[in-house]
């Protein structure tokens, strides 16, 4: 289903928190090299994936998936059946399959501003966002790579790759701790 500020405005409506994450890539064979993680096969590294994200996240919170989900599409809709929470995905350029899915919430648009949270959100990391200026945290995925990009140069520029939060969707209240801690 497609999904607009309005609609995701009314997810956040009740909570003070959500998570985020991206560069999942479950069902990719070549992204444990790639991404050198720490997996012997494709399904250890579903399935620890899934078990890690249900750990940190219940079915009444929130999660936005910054791109990269799945592979194909059989993977994209098993996983989505067992993991927690009401996912939306900014989907990447790679995330086809999720426009396949009956219960994938996409969102219309590919940077999402959270105002209520002061946050900006997108699957590339951008240079320059709205509120940059004045504090406003900049949520990305795509680069799974490297992690530099977390608080580079005292900006609020956050990778959400979780090959950099333990395999797990990491919480807004958490990020903004950090933030907080840095400054």
């Amino acid at each position: 289903m497609i999904v607009s500020q309005k609609n995701i405005n009314e997810f956040l409506a009740n909570t003070n928190d959500f998570f985020v994450t991206s560069d999942t890539w479950f069902g990719r064979t070549n992204i444990i090299q790639i991404a050198k993680r720490p997996f012997k096969d494709i399904n250890e590294m579903n399935n620890k994936l899934i078990k890690k994200w249900n750990s940190v996240v219940t079915k009444d919170d929130v999660v936005f998936h910054l791109g990269n989900f799945a592979w194909d599409p059989i993977t994209s809709e098993n996983v989505l059946r067992k993991l927690n929470g009401t996912i939306i995905f900014l989907p990447s350029n790679n995330d086809t399959t999720l426009y396949e899915c009956k219960t994938a919430n996409i969102s219309q648009e590919s940077i999402l501003l959270l105002n209520k949270f002061d946050v900006v959100l997108c699957h590339w990391p951008m240079k320059n966002w709205p509120g940059k200026d004045t504090g406003t945290v900049h949520f990305h995925g795509h680069e799974v790579y490297t992690n530099d990009t977390v608080l580079v140069q005292g900006c609020n520029v956050i990778n959400t790759c979780t090959d950099f939060w333990d395999y797990k969707p990491i919480q807004y209240t958490t990020i903004k701790s950090i933030i907080e801690y840095k400054s």
